[in-house]
């Protein structure tokens, strides 16, 4: 018998696991907090390792049919010296990355979501949650009651009320620094993610997201954003061309700030992502810094994961530890190399940015070390010691109803929340 299944949050990892759970014949419910469902954000870089998630769903080709394949990163300091150019592909054969408008790849989840049969209720913030024997039960932010659920899905975002509410131990971290984010039209950067930085107090990314569009990013200490609202437009456009000369086509098409989105960010690392019929995905469970690109690609990840993993146990319990083994290794690995590299490239320290300019363009000179760059960027190094990253059998396959004959019922049908339909 199908699960009944509430997902709070219409993000990458709500809208993949739905998908690939309703596939596979659940009763799905996505609840969103807006009023309407739309991506927030830019652009994104999908990896290697998210291409996996979306060709196993059949959307590889549609999602990517409009974006820009990202052959290298590049990056350079303000005098020109280069940091780092490295390739995707040591052979044609391999994969490279795309740029990708956020709002392509929630067009196409979201969009095969509705065709797989699973609701989704707006204006619903899903705050807090209260577990059972037989069932979970939700409420909003009201204090209602959403209805009860076999298996809750908490895919809310790094500052997940449905994290807060578990009462798991967690591990929180707010960075200084966050990015003033921009999208527009521009060609003057083509197949590379395109970096310039000036020691760790100054950093600009951009990056193609085909058919003319790119997303400019901008590093900026948190407290120092009224500061530059207050200094105007005009010379906040100065002090990125000054650094990044290629955006001055983007830049010109920029006339308030209005047109920009400044985001911050949250390092959250957890032993244990799940209670007995809740589970963390995506940001809500090890949110991190962009500095990796890794976002969208590990919600990805963790959205076919439990989806896989609840098909093919006996238990919910025994499904989120079967995904929890699935993801821990992979997870901690980019959580780890995140933290780790982030002051790097966004801190407010000299000696970092120093240490950085000096060793980095050696490190890739090393074949061993240069091999492990590349899939690190990838998405696909599977852990510190491990090799390189593969679907695990049980994901395999979400487009099929999944085998129920070796799982039990969590309950009578009778037990469908009247709210779910």
């Amino acid at each position: 018998m199908p699960y009944t299944i509430a997902i709070a949050g219409c993000g990458v990892a709500g809208l993949t696991a739905g998908l690939a759970l309703a596939r596979s014949g659940h009763r799905v419910t996505l609840f969103e907090q807006s009023t309407q469902v739309g991506p927030i954000g830019a652009g994104v870089l999908l990896q290697p390792s998210g291409q996996l998630v979306l060709a196993e769903l059949g959307l590889l080709e549609q999602v990517t049919g409009h974006a820009e394949p990202i052959e290298r990163l590049s990056a350079r300091t303000h005098r020109g010296h280069t940091l780092i150019d490295l390739p995707y592909r040591h052979r044609p054969s391999e994969p490279c990355a795309y740029g990708l408008h956020r709002g392509d790849l929630f067009a196409a989840l979201h969009a095969a979501v509705i065709e797989a049969g699973a609701s989704i209720v707006l204006a619903a913030p899903i705050h807090r949650f209260a577990e059972e024997v037989n069932h979970v039960e939700l409420f909003d932010s009201s204090g209602a009651s959403r209805g009860t659920f076999d298996v809750l899905l908490a895919a809310d975002g790094s500052r997940s009320s449905l994290r807060d509410a578990s009462k798991l131990p967690v591990m929180k971290y707010a960075y200084p620094h966050g990015a003033l984010w921009a999208v527009g039209r521009s060609d003057a950067v083509r197949g590379k993610l395109r970096q310039a930085s000036r020691g760790s107090r100054q950093l600009a990314g951009f990056l193609p997201l085909g058919e003319g569009r790119c997303s400019l990013f901008w590093s900026l200490e948190c407290r120092q954003l009224d500061a530059l609202h207050a200094a105007g437009l005009d010379a906040w456009k100065q002090d990125v061309l000054r650094l990044m000369p290629e955006a001055a086509e983007m830049l010109s098409q920029i006339e308030s700030f209005e047109q920009t989105r400044f985001a911050t960010y949250l390092h959250v690392m957890m032993r244990r992502w799940h209670t007995s019929r809740m589970m963390l995905l995506g940001d809500a469970a090890h949110s991190m810094s962009p500095h990796l690109g890794q976002g969208i690609n590990l919600a990805l990840l963790d959205g076919l994961t439990i989806a896989g993993a609840l098909n093919t146990t006996r238990s919910i319990l025994e499904a989120f530890e079967l995904h929890s083994q699935l993801r821990r290794a992979h997870v901690r690995f980019y959580s780890t190399m995140t933290f780790a590299l982030s002051p790097f490239f966004q801190s407010r320290g000299f000696l970092k940015g120093l240490a950085r300019d000096v060793g980095l363009p050696i490190l890739p000179r090393i074949p061993t070390l240069r091999r492990q760059m590349v899939l690190t960027m990838s998405g696909m190094k599977r852990s510190v010691l491990g090799g390189t990253l593969t679907l695990p059998s049980v994901v395999k396959s979400p487009n099929r109803a999944a085998s129920r004959s070796r799982r039990q019922p969590a309950h009578p049908a009778s037990d469908v929340p009247t709210d779910a339909r």
